[in-house]
């Protein structure tokens, strides 16, 4: 089986992605021609199959800091492998082919910890992560192989494990004439900075902070919604400047890359605190929410003037993932990044809210290939890295 996969220059394959907001999986079907030098990556078709609203709040509880339920972890870690082999089904039906057509399956799986920074456990400094939605269940399941865990293998190597897309973004995005940065906005929002005729080795990148997922939060507490659909309810409100500056004063914004993030910076602690000052302060909720939104925008254009603007001179900003939807982000990205243009992916022909579902699906690709796909100044990575662990069926 894996001789035959080995052997192939062309391969279907189906990535797949869910996020922080834990409310389902992205499914895409890809073809990858690995016959030339560089990759050539056809998108077939991409949707997304909706958790079950108490399976996305278990998700939720279990990807708090404090939760110690471990025996649930592990269950849940069964029963995710068997969403996600059902993604891979419904994406072959939908776009036309038989499951046994498909060659291999990219599954990033489900954050449910993100722990980059060292720490000293029994003599040893070590960083940890944990995704789950076992890959040995959905091979077994589809009966197709399964490259799932990549993470595990960018710390192993000295990295924080994230962000993983920018070989991706450097396959599709690289240019020869213009500099570029993609900023990608889910829950957790990360830049990726692509200098004219960079090497792979020379491109950088790292979580800028909050994306969609303080204001999820809030969304959820303050008026009973899961998202802000649109940024409505943000572009509706006024930032409370007291409230904002206390918000910005977070360590994390001012710490030089290589850097990631997730729940454990800015879950329900972070989201709690904003909470008790906004009560003190006497702050309207709609004004609450849109702080938090500013606070994302304003996370990303601080990184961009601390970190990349001192090193390169930007022609274009490409934007992707969910916060692409939120008015209130763009108008304001749009507006601080001027006179650098800023523009959705889907410009230049790519969905954005697929882009990581079709980033796993190359990421796997590499692993059967066994090229390197994580690098120092993307992850801190000690040496370049071969990530993901093989299932078979």
């Amino acid at each position: 089986m894996l001789h035959e996969l080995f052997r192939k220059k062309t391969r279907l394959v189906v990535g797949l992605m869910s996020g922080t907001s834990a409310d389902g999986i992205d499914a895409c079907l890809v073809k990858i021609d690995n016959a030339k030098k560089k990759l050539r990556v056809k998108t077939l078709g991409c949707k997304t199959y909706r958790f079950p609203q108490k399976l996305q709040q278990k998700i939720i509880q279990i990807s708090d800091p404090s939760y110690q339920d471990l025996d649930e972890v592990l269950r849940l870690n069964m029963v995710l492998g068997e969403y996600f082999a059902r993604a891979v089904f419904s994406v072959a039906k939908a776009f036309g082919d038989d499951i046994s057509a498909i060659d291999l399956i990219g599954s990033h799986g489900q954050t449910v910890r993100h722990l980059p920074e060292c720490k000293k456990r029994f003599g040893k400094k070590v960083r940890a992560t944990l995704q789950i939605g076992e890959p040995s269940v959905i091979a077994s399941k589809t009966g197709i192989v399964t490259v799932g865990d990549f993470r595990q293998g960018d710390i192993a190597r000295g990295g924080e494990g994230a962000p993983l897309t920018p070989y991706i973004h450097h396959l599709l995005f690289g240019d020869k004439r213009i500099s570029r940065m993609v900023i990608n906005i889910g829950g957790i929002a990360n830049v990726t900075v692509l200098p004219r005729q960079a090497k792979l080795d020379e491109v950088f990148a790292f979580d800028t902070g909050p994306g969609n997922m303080i204001v999820d939060n809030l969304a959820k507490k303050l008026f009973n919604r899961n998202f802000d659909k649109n940024g409505k309810i943000a572009s509706s409100g006024k930032v409370n400047s007291n409230l904002l500056s206390r918000l910005k004063k977070n360590k994390y914004f001012n710490k030089r890359p290589p850097k990631s993030c997730g729940r454990e910076n800015f879950g329900e602690e972070f989201v709690g605190n904003i909470l008790i000052q906004s009560k003190k302060s006497k702050v309207k909720p709609e004004d609450i929410i849109t702080t938090a939104s500013e606070l994302s925008v304003w996370s990303i254009f601080h990184a961009y003037e601390k970190f990349v603007k001192p090193k390169v001179k930007l022609n274009q900003v490409l934007l992707s993932g969910g916060g692409v939807h939120n008015r209130y982000f763009l108008k304001r990205l749009k507006l601080l990044f001027d006179p650098i243009k800023a523009m959705s992916v889907r410009e230049l022909g790519v969905d954005p809210d697929f882009l990581e579902a079709i980033s796993f699906a190359i990421l796997a690709n590499q692993t059967i290939e066994g090229k390197p796909v994580s690098f120092k100044k993307t992850t801190g990575a000690k040496k370049p890295g071969i990530l993901g662990k093989i299932c078979l069926p």
